[in-house]
């Protein structure tokens, strides 16, 4: 009972948080890392007991999977050789110079310990380096790289991470049987994503409503990661495999309602799910001070800035390559692709579900920890300021989306008029909805600047008519059920920004 309560107390905690540091501009995983190291230093509170394996299946399946479905389809195929290049190659690289400068600072720790650790920090984590750009006008292609690599790139450097983890227990290792225990996890777990992503996307869009469909995306990662693990593949390959082909069927399909229920639920979810993985870090950190000396923490701290440095150059160096074959100068892209490296909760998570039996696995979970909060601080603090610098903030430009509400409405307007020939609706019917679909590009195109003075008019008539409604359920004129009914026809309007808006 007094674990749960902790557990109440520091959700509690966090969430207020996350509320505050949001309305400031500053990138929540930040502040729950410093409830986290904050939590080391508080004493009395419950130390949770947990199996590190289990971690790994509750956290990552519904990370990976929301970050594939959330991905943008069309520019991830468009930019696919990039992503590739940052995701696959430089979490190679990553984790082989990694491990020998871990080996250099540890020599007394084994090599696939030093590997091991190479790939638990080798993912980056997109949240802090898209919280910042979001409030800039960047090309959406830069975005993408960004996000789509993080997602890639947290699978293969677990596929790598699993690999060293399994040789470290098993105590043998070949290349040949390693490098066909590579390929058959890999391909197996696309397989087994494609499989199960056509199967539960499919069978969700078909047979079930809007809020069971939702319902329902919920255990879809974890089913597709126990499946995969069941079968000896990749599960977190099968789960991003998954999100991905969910994220192109729901694109082509009418779901509008299943889409703003989704959205919404999953990204409460994660909130939630980070919070949770940082309160275990702060827990775990706290054991860990209690017993390790002063001096050894300095050393270790030391190491940290150290592997951080190493991992900005690499990134840097890696990304400049890259982009030296590219037809057009683009050293700015390049720039702020390669001070976009933070770590997060994906390297966290590994480094906690290190079996406890693995030699050296508490200094890993401190030194994981210092390198993600040094990752996070260092470019975050600095790439506001590097995007003016590089001149990266463009006006936006909003003509290819005016168009394309013009073209809707025009497309609109005319299937009406058809209906009024074939007398399906009558002209009074025609003339309404012929006006209040020729206001949509002027109302939504508000949405992406300054507010219009039609959307300034809505709101205030909104806020007038809501006022207005409480006054009559307050006056007994309407009853409980009708109240909520056009209290959620009001919601449902003001929506549309605000879901625009996040």
């Amino acid at each position: 009972m007094e674990i749960f309560q902790s557990l109440v107390v520091l959700l509690f905690i966090a969430t207020l948080v996350i509320g505050i540091v949001q309305k400031i501009h500053i990138a929540y995983p930040i502040a729950l890392l410093f409830i986290g190291l904050a939590l080391g230093f508080v004493p009395g509170i419950k130390v949770i007991s947990y199996d590190p394996t289990l971690l790994l299946a509750i956290v990552l399946p519904p990370i990976l999977y929301y970050g594939a479905f959330s991905i943008a389809f069309r520019e991830f195929k468009e930019n696919i050789k990039e992503i590739v290049a940052l995701a696959i190659g430089l979490v190679i690289f990553t984790t082989l110079i990694v491990a020998l400068i871990f080996k250099q600072c540890f020599p007394e720790y084994p090599w696939e310990v030093a590997f091991a650790f190479g790939a638990i920090i080798s993912p980056t984590d997109a949240v802090s380096a898209t919280t910042i750009m979001k409030r800039y006008s960047l090309r959406s292609r830069l975005l993408t790289i960004i996000e789509a690599e993080s997602m890639i790139n947290d699978a293969s450097g677990l596929v790598l991470y699993t690999l060293a983890v399994s040789v470290i227990l098993s105590g043998t290792f070949s290349f040949t049987n390693a490098g066909f225990e590579f390929v058959k996890i890999t391909c197996g777990g696309i397989l087994v994503g494609i499989i199960l992503g056509f199967l539960f996307q499919n069978l969700s869009r078909r047979f079930f409503n809007p809020i069971v469909g939702v319902l329902f995306s919920f255990p879809i990662p974890f089913a597709t990661y126990i499946l995969a693990n069941y079968l000896q593949v990749s599960g977190v390959l099968a789960v991003v495999v998954n999100g991905l082909i969910g994220s192109g069927i729901l694109a082509r399909h009418p779901a509008s309602l299943r889409r703003i229920l989704g959205f919404a639920s999953w990204d409460i979810f994660i909130i939630l799910m980070n919070c949770f993985v940082f309160m275990i870090i702060g827990l775990e950190l706290q054991a860990l001070l209690r017993v390790m000396p002063v001096k050894q923490l300095s050393i270790y701290i030391g190491y940290a800035l150290i592997i951080t440095l190493a991992l900005i150059a690499i990134r840097l160096l890696w990304v400049y390559i890259t982009y030296l074959g590219k037809k057009q100068p683009m050293k700015g892209e390049a720039t702020i692709i390669g001070w976009s490296g933070m770590r997060g909760i994906i390297s966290l998570t590994a480094a906690l579900a290190l079996p406890r039996s693995i030699e050296g696995r508490d200094i890993i979970i401190f030194i994981t920890f210092t390198v993600i909060l040094l990752t996070l601080l260092l470019p975050s603090c600095t790439l506001a300021w590097l995007i003016r610098y590089l001149h990266m903030d463009q006006p936006p430009d909003l003509r290819g989306a005016s168009e394309a509400r013009k073209h809707l409405a025009e497309i609109a307007i005319e299937k009406l008029k058809e209906l009024h020939e074939a007398e399906k609706i009558s002209e009074e019917e025609l003339n309404y909805l012929s006006n209040y679909f020729s206001l949509h590009p002027h109302i939504y195109e508000s949405f992406y600047k300054d507010l219009s003075n039609i959307e300034r008019a809505r709101l205030k008539i909104f806020e007038l008519q809501r006022n207005r409604l409480l006054e009559m359920w307050e006056q007994q004129k309407i009853d409980d059920r009708v109240f909520r009914h056009l209290e959620h026809e009001l919601d449902l309007e003001e929506t549309q920004r605000a879901r625009a808006e996040l």
